[in-house]
C-alpha cells in the first residue's frame, strides 16, 4: 500500500461512457448539513420526512440533464448515492452512483434524466441517512 492514493476527480470517464458535452437543464443545490453533537443530518436543512416521504422533492424532467452540487456544510465526509442513475462526476470525470463529498468541499455531478420514477439521493452513512440525510428526486408527470 505504497501507492499513489487516488480521488475519483483524479480518474476519468471511458469515452464509450462519457457524458456527451450539454448544458444542464436542471440544477440542484443539496447542502449536507447537521451534525454529530445534535445528529440531525438533513438535507438543505431539512431531515428527510418519513411520514410524508414525497415532501420537498428535487423535481427533474424526463429528458434533462440535471446537475447535483453536494455543498458539504459538515465536519464530517459523507458519501453520496443517487438511486436508479449513474452520474458524471465533473465535465469528464468518471461515472458512478456514489461520491465522497469532503468537510467543506463541493462535488458537482451531472446526470441524464432517463429513468423516470421516484428515487433516492441519500449519504450511505446509513446512520446519517437513517437520521434524515436523504432526499427524494421524482420526476415530473
Amino acid at each position: 500500500m505504497d501507492g499513489r492514493i487516488l480521488a475519483a476527480t483524479d480518474l476519468r470517464a471511458a469515452d464509450e461512457v462519457r457524458l456527451p458535452g450539454r448544458t444542464p437543464d436542471r440544477t440542484h443545490r443539496i447542502e449536507l448539513t447537521g451534525g454529530m453533537a445534535a445528529y440531525d443530518w438533513a438535507l438543505n436543512g431539512r431531515p428527510f420526512d418519513m411520514a410524508d416521504p414525497a415532501a420537498h422533492p428535487f423535481l427533474v424532467g424526463d429528458g434533462e440533464r440535471v446537475r447535483l452540487e453536494f455543498v458539504n456544510r459538515t465536519d464530517m465526509w459523507h458519501p453520496m448515492h443517487l438511486h436508479g442513475h449513474t452520474f458524471q462526476v465533473g465535465a469528464d470525470g468518471p461515472r458512478k452512483d456514489t461520491v465522497i463529498v469532503l468537510p467543506g468541499r463541493t462535488v458537482v455531478c451531472d446526470f441524464d434524466a432517463d429513468n423516470p420514477g421516484r428515487w433516492m439521493t441519500h449519504c450511505h452513512n446509513a446512520y446519517h441517512g437513517e437520521a434524515g440525510m436523504m432526499g427524494l428526486v421524482a420526476y415530473r408527470a
